[in-house]
């Protein structure tokens, strides 16, 4: 009954019901904007955009689909070659239609692997004779090797990268995966949304009491200093779990409802060939929504920690914007200090371009990948924050009164 109570208390408020029906609403517009930035170019050469256009962009890409040989690869790049010799100045929109379009994603991944650490150069694949192109998996392996040297600055994390790139097969499977690439950076951008949301909401659980000036009443009951206590803590993890799974599911569902799953079982090597983090597109986007959702729990115990030690409901509401936010600007600037904010939460509002990033670190003979060490660490930051809260709330007024 008081934890019914504790969540009413929450969804009942005009400005929370507000603020929950207007974070739906964003879910709804940032799954419409992500269907309208895909394009489609039919054979005829018309262009067309957002409705099913990811649909009749993976079904011509899924050409390729299957198990992509280099032989498929060393075909490719002579049509390459071919279009290139037949149309000098500019592929015209109906050829790119027809043959361009359907094999775009992997010409981009042989680029990636002749390119492995210099800027992207869509020359080389005009300089890639028919015998490199035949032994392009051959090449690929070699230039993995190439940059575990480079990156494995010292021997655990050398054979780190080694045993990452190990997990990779060769030859891909290869599947058109436009939902799932388009979807990345509308993701990551409702999972801010969601964390600065719900710390927002998680302010109310322990400023009701402060607000009124009932704490003392609320304090003084029987269960005042136990179970209603550990009702709100209990209060802050549902009400997270609740706004951001639905939140996620209203965004998702709209949005590979109307572009397709095709994909999910993609290698994401596919588009970054050197990534440390062996997975799928599929895997990729369940691993930033476990990052989301972990940014979320820590917002809200980070917030109901902060409202109790301080009562203000100013600094709560600032903190998680000011984290996930402000954060990644103040990173950017202060380059200095590169490491100590590669592991601040900015990192869960950047997470595309972490994910590309070769970090590994090192304590003693244990090297490490960022993005695994950041989910045990905020993990962890949740779950001692969560009886901290709990603590400083339930001793709240305690030594105050003890002392004459």
């Amino acid at each position: 009954m008081m934890l019914k109570y504790e969540l009413k208390k929450i969804f009942s408020k005009r400005i929370n019901q507000a603020v929950i029906v207007g974070t739906f609403l964003i879910a709804v517009i940032i799954a419409l904007l992500a269907v309208g930035s895909v394009s489609y170019v039919d054979e005829n050469g018309d262009g067309h955009t957002g409705g099913l256009s990811a649909r009749y962009l993976a079904e011509d890409q899924n050409r390729w689909k299957g198990e992509l040989t280099s032989e498929q690869i060393g075909q490719i790049v002579k049509k390459v070659k071919d279009l290139s010799a037949k149309y000098p100045e500019e592929i015209p929109d109906n050829e790119y239609g027809k043959t361009v379009q359907s094999y775009e994603p992997i010409t981009d991944f042989v680029i990636g692997i002749l390119t492995p650490d210099t800027e992207w150069d869509n020359s080389v694949l005009y300089q890639l004779s028919e015998e490199q192109a035949a032994d392009i998996y051959t090449l690929y392996q070699e230039n993995m090797g190439k940059m575990a040297e480079e990156y494995g600055t010292t021997p655990e994390k050398k054979e780190l990268i080694e045993n990452v790139y190990e997990t990779v097969e060769t030859p891909l499977d290869y599947e058109a995966a436009v939902s799932w690439e388009t979807m990345l950076m509308y993701t990551q951008t409702y999972i801010i949304i969601l964390a600065v949301v719900i710390g927002f909401l998680s302010i109310s659980i322990f400023s009701g009491e402060f607000r009124s000036g009932t704490e003392g009443v609320f304090l003084a009951a029987k269960y005042g200093r136990t179970k209603a206590v550990k009702n709100k803590v209990l209060t802050g993890i549902l009400m997270t779990t609740l706004i951001y799974w639905v939140g996620m599911g209203i965004l998702d569902l709209i949005a590979f409802g109307v572009m397709g799953t095709s994909g999910f079982f993609t290698s994401y090597q596919i588009s970054e060939p050197y990534c440390i983090y062996s997975m799928t597109y599929g895997e990729y986007h369940l691993l930033m929504l476990l990052m989301g959702y972990i940014a979320s729990l820590f917002s809200a115990s980070l917030t109901m920690l902060v409202i109790v030690k301080t009562r203000s409901l100013a600094v709560a509401a600032a903190v998680p914007f000011v984290l996930f936010c402000m954060f990644p600007f103040i990173g950017r600037m202060a380059s200095g200090f590169t490491t100590f904010f590669d592991f601040m939460p900015s990192v869960f509002s950047n997470i595309i371009e972490y994910v590309k990033s070769p970090l590994i670190f090192q304590i003693g003979g244990f090297a490490f990948r960022q993005l695994p060490f950041v989910i045990l660490l905020y993990s962890a930051l949740f779950i001692v924050m969560l009886p901290f809260a709990y603590r400083c709330y339930r001793c709240y007024g305690l030594r105050k009164n003890l002392n004459p």
